[in-house]
């Protein structure tokens, strides 16, 4: 057994069974306030450097899910769900990454010596600790032993709160992508054009801990300037270089994104610049159009060599005979927008 696996969720298990128990022993009155109160004592615990919670409604009535406490690392969602006999009421704590961070069971009434383990059962409730994607009883989590329905329950809620916490990132819509340091990790930007025009930046994933007001700012101001040469915010130096070198590096990768969204390159041909438009999908070249050339006798090149590209998913491919500074300009041209 993972005795530090172990720690925080014994801590705060421990820690709600100690305030229940003190409720139902004389604070019936005051239940719903110990409850809140409770939950205030195990949130650092549950979810450490959340900083301040914030907490947020689950406006779906039909869902198991109350809501959930939000800080700046993650959230602790609270779930009823039902159990073998009664209702089992808990908070999972989810990091913004998806990681299952800690479980605390704050009301199980089931069945004692079976359901009710759901609640104290170590070797249970490790398994579902320091875990990300879907749990399954009998897959990657042994049930507790004459307690199936209850040990489903739990799990079940885990990988709901996990979902509901950290929902999976929607397909990228093609905006081009970049990373830099930061203050305190690396800093992922998606940056998304219109011709040669910045429409958009976002900052889809970082570590900083204090970034001041720069996660939204310095975005805002490189699509205010067009451009990455933007000031810092003052106080978060780091973080602000951060984003605007991770904004650079997505567009020096990618090369500048065409209207349709494609990359587009230039190089020169035999009488002059060819530019030319790559779409990609991934990493597999979907397309390459010659968008201007001034060649005056290109022979077949100029649909030769990008569909000769496009069949071999690179721009190494055979010059066209009799057209070789055309065929290699159309290269070229490729090599610069997908930055080859």
């Amino acid at each position: 057994m993972n005795a530090k696996k172990l720690l925080i969720p014994v801590a705060v298990i421990l820690a709600a069974a100690i305030v229940l128990f003190a409720a139902s022993a004389g604070l019936a009155g005051t239940a719903e306030a110990k409850r809140a109160e409770t939950i205030d004592q195990l949130l650092d615990y549950m979810l450490p450097g959340g900083g301040s919670y914030e907490y947020v409604a689950n406006e779906d009535e039909s869902s198991n899910i109350l809501g959930s406490y939000v800080g700046s690392q993650g959230s602790v969602v609270e779930s009823v769900v039902p159990g073998f006999m009664t209702d089992i009421h808990m908070l999972v704590g989810v990091q913004n990454d998806g990681l299952v961070t800690s479980v605390c069971i704050l009301e199980n009434n089931n069945t004692y010596g079976l359901g009710m383990k759901a609640s104290s059962d170590w070797d249970f409730l490790v398994q579902l600790v320091d875990s990300k994607g879907d749990l399954a009883v009998g897959e990657n989590v042994d049930a507790i032993t004459g307690a199936t329905i209850s040990t489903n329950a739990v799990v079940n809620a885990v990988n709901a709160a996990q979902k509901y916490a950290a929902p999976a990132e929607e397909p990228s819509s093609g905006g081009l992508t970049g990373t830099a340091d930061g203050f305190a990790g690396p800093i992922t930007v998606e940056v998304t054009m219109d011709g040669d025009t910045i429409t958009g930046v976002t900052v889809t994933s970082n570590s900083e801990s204090a970034p001041s007001t720069a996660l939204e700012d310095i975005p805002a101001a490189i699509v205010a300037a067009n451009s990455p040469d933007v000031d810092v915010v003052a106080g978060a130096t780091y973080t602000s270089q951060g984003i605007i070198d991770a904004v650079k590096n997505a567009l020096e990768n990618a090369g500048s994104a065409g209207g349709s969204g494609g990359l587009t390159g230039t190089a020169e041909g035999f009488a002059g610049p060819i530019t030319v438009e790559v779409t990609m999908d991934g990493d597999t070249i979907t397309g390459v159009t010659v968008t201007s050339n001034s060649e005056s006798a290109p022979g077949t090149a100029l649909e030769d060599i990008p569909a000769a590209i496009v069949a071999a998913n690179s721009p190494d491919v055979d010059v066209v005979a009799g057209a070789t500074y055309t065929s290699n300009g159309i290269i070229d041209a490729v090599k610069d927008a997908i930055g080859a």
